[in-house]
């Protein structure tokens, strides 16, 4: 069963817990996900608030999560970072898990917008720009005063086109959506969020804004976050095919994939049924259960992904 997933807190939490990505007991591992017939896991490097007391914060917090990753492939002595279309390929016709690198919070460049082109040449493909704290970019989800992306922010937007580095737009205030979306002339992403006219949460999104997100050409992670499934605060596999029904009737099948977001969630916050990467069969299950073709499951299991990624990877 292969599968791309958008979204993965677990190089963090393994740095921080002095774990392998490779074999342990988190959510999601190398070791687990080759068990299952492999794919292509875009793995976050997390910079939380916490870090950015200090001058370059972000950027060192950053730099320390990017060396986990590298001191496993020196370890191993294996590649399976993918930073291009030729990596992209190798990995498709793969029974392997290869990684796609991303940052989680543009507070990782420290106000130097200098840094975007050093993430890049570190291997960095996807970046988003906030966190839920408004930052030196723009405001985030949970703003209290929306004033949208800074000059800062537009720059910041404007390098990673140039780059071709994917925008994810998970974890934006709303105008500060819109204004990424005014300025960006390259697909943009959602990694992991959902739908807010089926959970009111912050960091889900609105129907225009999945339109948006379907018009640039991008996809919709969908999250297994129990708090963004439904009100209830205890989600399951139905729930995230609610969520994948609903943009299907929306904007159609060819913008929805996963954004699973482990090991940034406990266990108990999971929607059940996919309490970590060894549950992906029973979102199938459940999508065939609702009548989902072949085709439709494919698409939102990897293909989706791959298509996006082979159009804006180099």
């Amino acid at each position: 069963m292969f599968f791309i997933d958008g979204h993965c807190d677990t190089l963090s939490k393994a740095l921080d817990e002095n774990k392998s990505i490779y074999k342990n007991d988190l959510q999601f591992s190398i070791y687990n996900s080759n068990k299952i017939g492999g794919g292509i896991q875009i793995m976050a490097c997390f910079v939380d608030t916490k870090f950015l007391k200090n001058k370059n914060g972000g950027f060192n917090r950053c730099n320390n999560i990017l060396q986990k990753f590298y001191d496993y492939q020196l370890e191993n002595k294996c590649n399976i970072l993918i930073k291009n279309k030729n990596d992209l390929l190798k990995s498709l016709n793969s029974n392997n898990t290869n990684i796609i690198l991303s940052i989680e919070n543009g507070s990782a460049i420290s106000e130097n917008i200098n840094n975007v082109k050093y993430f890049y040449d570190k291997g960095v493909r996807i970046m988003s720009i906030t966190w839920n704290d408004d930052n030196e970019l723009g405001c985030g989800a949970h703003t209290l005063y929306d004033k949208g992306l800074t000059k800062l922010g537009e720059n910041y937007v404007e390098k990673l086109n140039d780059l071709g580095i994917i925008i994810d737009v998970s974890h934006l205030s709303e105008k500060s959506f819109w204004d990424t979306i005014s300025i960006s002339k390259n697909p943009v992403v959602a990694t992991h969020s959902n739908v807010y006219n089926l959970c009111n949460h912050p960091r889900n999104l609105k129907d225009e804004q999945i339109k948006a997100i379907s018009k640039s050409g991008g996809i919709i992670g969908i999250c297994y976050y129990s708090e963004f499934l439904n009100s209830t605060k205890k989600g399951s596999v139905k729930d995230i095919v609610e969520h994948i029904k609903y943009i299907r009737n929306l904007v159609g099948i060819n913008y929805i994939g996963l954004g699973s977001d482990f090991d940034g969630m406990s266990v108990e916050k999971t929607a059940t049924g996919v309490d970590n990467i060894n549950g992906l069969n029973n979102i199938i299950n459940e999508l065939k259960l609702q009548d989902f073709s072949d085709e439709e499951i494919k698409k939102i299991m990897w293909n989706n992904w791959s298509n996006l990624l082979k159009k804006c990877l180099k």
